[in-house]
């Protein structure tokens, strides 16, 4: 079945193309243009062949300048055959942007995407070749960006993929300009529903993915604007450079966070994460008033769990970068240690965040202890990845505070306390007691079934005994941890010697001696 629909496609796609290219040869074949327009309503699925096909004839034909309807002020309209024939192809390029909106929101999936590609190829052609008698200058077609936004921001269709798909034109700097400051006119809305948020918070963030210069970037080195200019959507030779303006830029993305923040974003779990994902990846250095964030991150903090993870960078940004003092905040890390923190996908994020805030030497003692304790006693549990990134973290806490080596169990000590006076349920570092404890967890882990979680555990011992330097924690991780696992398997595969030549047993092979393959 899917072969002979494969066939059909094909079948489809040829004859297509053949009514393309008689059009585009000779206009007595308009009616070509016609017939293809109406098979829009015919077709109710797949729509690629015929999106391929609208997109080849309309590039050509504003290439040639035939959609070019020259106005005279103060005179009569033209009604020449040839004037007529401009404005009925401009009527049918008009219509045909409409029905490719329309398949971005039906469809398949692949139809969809080839919609919107479409879509912005026609946009790149209409901004190279104007279909009006403008200056030489640069042109961009900020309207038909605009009505994709429309369908990108639907209030009841996710539009993940599409907009995952828009990645690819927000690479270019005209793109980018020109979608921010169209995003921010389409963001006012007092009560959007929680599918309209979600669609708005990722098309923001895919305009943010290329780096938006700083003031401090930009006065430190000037834009290169060569580079700029070969990575314009619109760009063509003799034409005017785009003025891109990274403040331009930076005004409207903190117009869109500022109607962002007026909805309730918090209400919806889902929405909740893309907003703090959005705003301490892509937006944090980029507001003009970062202080403005800090209840959402403070509220952030409150909900626990992975929010309370992604909450926890943008509180550090605030801490080092603005001095703003939030109270009770190594409480709140310490509580984040527990054994949930291995179900969620942030937890390498958490552990090079607390190395960052533990990084400091004039840390209470007690505090400091207790957060390697509890380190420890989570490592008892964790798988072996897991495992090795919390005794690296309890490593660093040694090595900055040489005080705490006298929590370490050594070789003539007991392994383990026969009654630990720490209290593991304790949510405040300073009261759990840990300083009157001792590392045994590190000393039972000398011993674990894993080769690489015994082998951390007894160097962290060493190492708190000798003059080392803490080592950096930011997301080393599962690809590494993969990788190395997977050279070990290599060394172990096993190779035939003889080389087969058919379908036949090789030679000396003891398989013969029993049974007799018949051909």
């Amino acid at each position: 079945m899917a072969a002979v629909q494969q066939n059909l496609t094909k079948m489809v796609s040829a004859q297509l193309r053949n009514k393309a290219n008689e059009f585009l040869n000779s206009r007595k074949h308009a009616n070509n243009l016609a017939d293809i327009l109406q098979m829009f309503e015919a077709e109710t699925d797949n729509y690629t062949p015929l999106l391929l096909t609208i997109e080849v004839i309309f590039t050509e034909l504003l290439k040639r300048g035939d959609l070019i309807e020259e106005i005279i002020p103060l005179k009569p309209l033209d009604h020449s055959p040839e004037a007529e024939y401009t404005r009925w192809l401009k009527q049918c390029y008009e219509t045909t942007l409409i029905r490719l909106l329309e398949c971005i929101r039906r469809g398949r999936t692949s139809s969809r995407l080839q919609a919107l590609v479409t879509a912005c190829k026609l946009m790149q052609a209409e901004g190279r070749h104007p279909m009006e008698n403008t200056s030489p200058g640069y042109y961009f077609p900020s309207y038909r960006l605009k009505n994709i936004f429309s369908v990108l921001l639907d209030s009841e269709i996710p539009m993940s993929a599409p907009i995952v798909r828009f990645q690819e034109f927000t690479e270019y700097a005209d793109v980018q300009q020109y979608g921010l400051k169209v995003l921010s006119t389409l963001a006012y809305r007092k009560s959007p529903t929680p599918i309209y948020m979600q669609n708005y918070l990722e098309l923001l963030d895919k305009l943010l993915v290329t780096e938006i210069p700083t003031e401090a970037k930009c006065k430190a080195k000037d834009r290169d604007d060569d580079a700029a200019e070969g990575k314009l959507l619109c760009g063509a030779e003799g034409k005017a450079p785009f003025p891109y303006n990274p403040a331009v830029c930076r005004r409207y993305a903190n117009r869109c966070w500022g109607f962002a923040c007026q909805w309730p974003m918090l209400s919806e779990p889902r929405t909740h994460r893309r907003a703090l994902l959005l705003l301490v990846e892509r937006l944090m250095p980029l507001l003009a008033k970062p202080h403005l964030a800090t209840d959402m991150l403070a509220d952030s903090l409150d909900a626990g769990g992975p929010i309370s993870m992604l909450a926890l960078q943008g509180v550090l940004e605030l801490v080092r970068r603005h001095n703003i003092d939030y109270p009770e905040i190594y409480d709140r890390l310490y509580a984040m240690f527990e054994p949930e923190m291995f179900a969620t996908r942030y937890k390498r994020r958490l552990l090079h965040l607390a190395d960052i805030f533990l990084s400091s030497t004039h840390l209470p003692e007690g505090l400091v202890a207790a957060f390697a304790k509890r380190l420890s006693r989570l490592a008892l549990v964790a798988s072996p990845e897991d495992a090795t990134g919390l005794l690296q973290l309890v490593a660093n806490l040694l090595l900055r505070h040489p005080a705490l080596k006298r929590m370490i169990c050594y070789e003539d000590a007991p392994a383990i306390m026969s009654n630990d006076p720490y209290v593991m349920e304790e949510t405040c570092g300073q009261n759990s007691r840990a300083l009157g404890s001792s590392l045994w967890e590190v000393a039972a882990l000398r011993r674990h079934h894993c080769g690489a979680v015994a082998a951390h555990a007894a160097r962290l011992l060493h190492a708190a005994g000798a003059r080392a330097q803490p080592a950096s924690l930011a997301a080393a991780g599962d690809a590494a941890l993969f990788d190395a696992e997977l050279k070990k398997r290599f060394k172990t595969i096993e190779l035939t010697f003889v080389r087969p030549t058919g379908m036949a047993l090789p030679a000396g092979e003891r398989l013969l001696q029993y049974y007799e393959l018949m051909a």
